[in-house]
Order: structure tokens, then sequence, then C-alpha cells
């Protein structure tokens, strides 16, 4: 393997196995507190909706049981008030003996409904029905004093509502029963009690109702109790016959099926308590056969009101959990995804500074190379230059002091050799001259030359 890729591969693989070990600790321990933060503000959650949704109901039924005796306290004064009062069908009425007209009603009976009305936003009014079973008010007023309108007719919606809550189907008698009503975006708690009629086919009523924020109460609390998820919520009445009426749902009209079947499938419908406290139950809602491992749990909420004859019903999805440990989650992805990334920036980094390392060592070694070749070619001196004080540049130091022994052994040896060469010649020489001396012509020749010199001598004397 080249060193280059082997250099590389060391940088990058160290700060990869670290960032691996580090990346595994991290999200094996948000894994961790992602579970424990679950766990806790599961329970938390039940409790906390469980206790709030406990004091709530308690608050609502504990009003209810003050502003119920009242109602029942003034409706019972009116009824002793009312005993003259008498029905002969056909729009007929007869006061104290004497006939009544449609149109002297509210003056007569005005003051007596006035008197005992005492709570705010209390209303009572009398009502008969004639041989055509049509409804119309006859006179009311409410605690201010203010009549109501006389000869008002309710829609059939509302007649309807008003059989199914106070008219028992089994015998078609009036029951004398506290529930429950929506009117104009308003809540009323109201008390019907039948008065006396000549016939039976012919009836007259007495209602007296108060306005109540205890529904709009529920609502408000079961909002703030569920924030994070849609939740279902139905108001029930309890028949004369102990059937439930579905009064009000939200958001559509079909949560009160799905309610009534929930309770059904979840332990059945609480049974109607005319005594006692109210109750708040918390059930399961299993999965229906077919739905899967998907489906979502779901929680009831049933709240009891027996002095209303009342039951709210809500349903919430256990998914709700999830949602409220969703920015643990997203917290945790975010987390992961930026060391993700950040391992992604540092791998690249280091795998971009070994690659710079490989390619200086490279480029340093290169020039290592290019030197001893140029000295294997016969230059006798080269020097590098490397500013760094680490391995490779003391390596470049010995192969400098290296090249600097390498020249100066060089000099040395060409001076030994010249002087080598010169010794030779002159032993050569020498060598020439003496066997050039005991060579017999040499004697002649020399012998010739000093003749020479002497005549040459001569002449110049002579």
């Amino acid at each position: 393997m080249r060193l280059s890729v082997r250099l590389i591969a060391l940088g990058v693989s160290g700060p990869i196995v670290g960032l691996g070990m580090f990346l595994a600790v991290s999200m094996v321990t948000s894994i961790q507190l992602a579970k424990t933060a679950k766990t806790e503000l599961t329970a938390l959650f039940d409790q906390d909706n469980r206790t709030n949704l406990l004091i709530t109901t308690s608050i609502i039924q504990s009003n209810a049981d003050d502003i119920t005796k009242q109602l029942v306290s003034n409706s019972e004064q009116l009824i002793k008030l009312l005993k003259p009062l008498h029905y002969q069908g056909n729009n007929q009425l007869t006061w104290k003996g004497q006939p009544l007209s449609l149109s002297q009603a509210p003056q007569t009976l005005n003051n007596i409904l006035r008197l005992p009305l005492s709570l705010p936003e209390q209303a009572a009014g009398i009502f008969i029905e004639d041989d055509n079973q049509n409804w119309q008010r006859v006179t009311g007023i409410n605690s201010n004093g203010i009549p109501l309108k006389s000869g008002w007719r309710p829609t059939k919606a509302i007649t309807t509502e008003f059989e199914d809550l106070y008219i028992n189907k089994q015998n078609n008698n009036i029951v004398t029963r506290n529930t429950m009503v929506l009117r104009d975006g308003h809540w009323w708690m109201t008390r019907l009690t039948a008065l006396t009629a000549q016939k039976r086919k012919n009836r007259m009523v007495l209602m007296v109702n108060v306005k109540t924020e205890a529904a709009n109460r529920i609502l408000e609390t079961s909002a703030r109790l569920f924030p994070f998820k849609r939740h279902t919520l139905a108001f029930f009445a309890y028949s004369p016959t102990g059937s439930l009426l579905c009064t009000y749902a939200e958001p559509s009209p079909n949560t009160c099926s799905e309610l009534m079947t929930a309770m059904k499938r979840s332990g059945g419908i609480p049974v109607q308590r005319r005594e006692g406290r109210a109750l708040l139950m918390e059930r399961t809602i299993p999965a229906l056969k077919g739905e899967g491992a998907k489906a979502p749990n779901q929680s009831l909420f049933l709240a009891t009101f027996p002095t209303w004859n009342w039951l709210a019903a809500i349903s919430v999805e256990e998914s709700l959990l999830d949602d409220a440990i969703q920015p643990i989650k997203s917290a945790t992805i975010s987390a992961m995804l930026i060391l993700g990334g950040a391992s992604l920036v540092l791998i690249g980094a280091c795998g971009y500074a070994a690659w710079r390392i490989a390619h200086g060592i490279k480029e340093e070694l290169r020039k290592l190379a290019a030197a001893a070749d140029a000295i294997a070619d016969g230059e006798s001196r080269m020097e590098l230059s490397y500013a760094g004080d680490d391995a490779l540049g003391r390596l470049v130091m010995a192969f400098n002091a290296m090249s600097r022994a390498v020249a100066d052994r060089e000099d040395s040896l060409k001076a030994r050799i010249q002087v080598l060469e010169i010794n030779f010649s002159e032993q050569v020489l020498a060598g020439e001259v003496c066997s050039i001396v005991e060579d017999p012509s040499f004697s002649v020749l020399s012998q010739r030359a000093k003749a020479m010199r002497q005549r040459r001598n001569s002449r110049s004397q002579g």
C-alpha cells in the first residue's frame, strides 16, 4: 500500500473510531433519557389530569348542589302558590275557580312567579299543551322582573327534547326532575314540574331554570388538560327511563355515537344514581378487532352529576403522551443530525489534513530521492532546506551531512589521486633518464658533446 494512502487511512481512522464511540454513547444516552422522560411525563400527565378533572368535577358538583337546592326550593314554593291555577283544556284556565283568559294570565300570574325567584339569571314560566299536542307559554318572568313573551311556541326540536327529558315513555306521565339544556348558546339548569290539569291529555307544567357556566367550565377544563391532541367530548342527559340522550358533542355530531360505543366497550354505560356524590371514572378503550397494532389506545373519562341527571364523557388518545415528549424526540434527532454533520465535517477535515501531510511528506521525499540521484550522477554537493524540527527535518539534516561528507571524501580522494599521479610521473621520468644514461650511445653522444664544448671554448679564447 502506498505511503500516502496509509497516512490518510491512519489520519481518518482515528477520528472515525473516536466519533463512532462518541455517537454510540450519545445515542444510547439519548434513548435512555427519552424513555425515562416518557415514563415520568406519563405518570405526571395521568396524575395531573386526573387530579385536575377530579377537582373541577367536585367544584362543579358542589356548586350544582347549592344551585339545585335553591332551584328546587323556588320551584316548590311556586307549586304551592299556583295551586289555585287549573287547566281545563282547549286553552281554558281557571284561577281560584274563576275563568282566566290567556291574555289576562300575565297580569294575574307574573307577580306570583316573581316572588320566590332568588338566583341570578333565573327564570320561571308556565306552559300548556292543547288538544293538538302543541305547547305554548302562558306567561313567564325572569329574576330581573322582566316578563317573558306570552304565547311563545317552542320549535319542534325543543318540544321533542322536552318530551325526551321529562316524559316517561312507558306511562306518558311528566316526571318532575332536573337536567341541563342548551339554549341560544347558554346552558341552563332546568326543573320541570307538572301542574294540575282537568284532563290527562291536556297538560300544564311549570318550568324554572337558571343560567349556569358549569358545562362551559368542563369544556374549558378538558381543552386545557388535553391541549396537544384532538379530544372528543359529549354531554348526555338521563331520560326518565334511564336511557342516555346526547345534548352536546364536539367536534362533530358523530361524537355522541362514538362515545356511546366507547362506553359500552369499556365497561358499560354508568348507572344513573339519583342520590349520592358525583363519580369520576377513567377507563381504557380497547382496540377493535381488525384495527391492527397501529390503532392508538384511548382513555375515557366519565363524570356523573346525579342532581342534574347528567353525564360528561371525554375521550383522549394516548398518543397525546407521544406528542408531549415530541420536543424531546425532536431535540434528540436534531442533536444526532448535528453530531452526524459535525462528524462528516471532522472526518473530511482530518482526511484533507492527512492528505496535505502525506503530500508534504511525499514532496520532501521526492526531493531527497532527486538529490540522491544527483549525487549518484556526480554532483559533489547537494544541500536541501527544511524549516521543521521533526523527524523529516532530522532526515534532511542527516542527508545534508551525508552529502557534505561524501563531497569531502570525494575532494580528498581527488587530491590523493593527483599526488599519486605526480609521484608516478616522476618515477617514470627518473627511470627513463637512467635508461638513457646507461645506453652506450648516450656515452658516445656525451663524449661528442664534451668535445664540441671544448672546441667552442678554445675558439672563444683564441
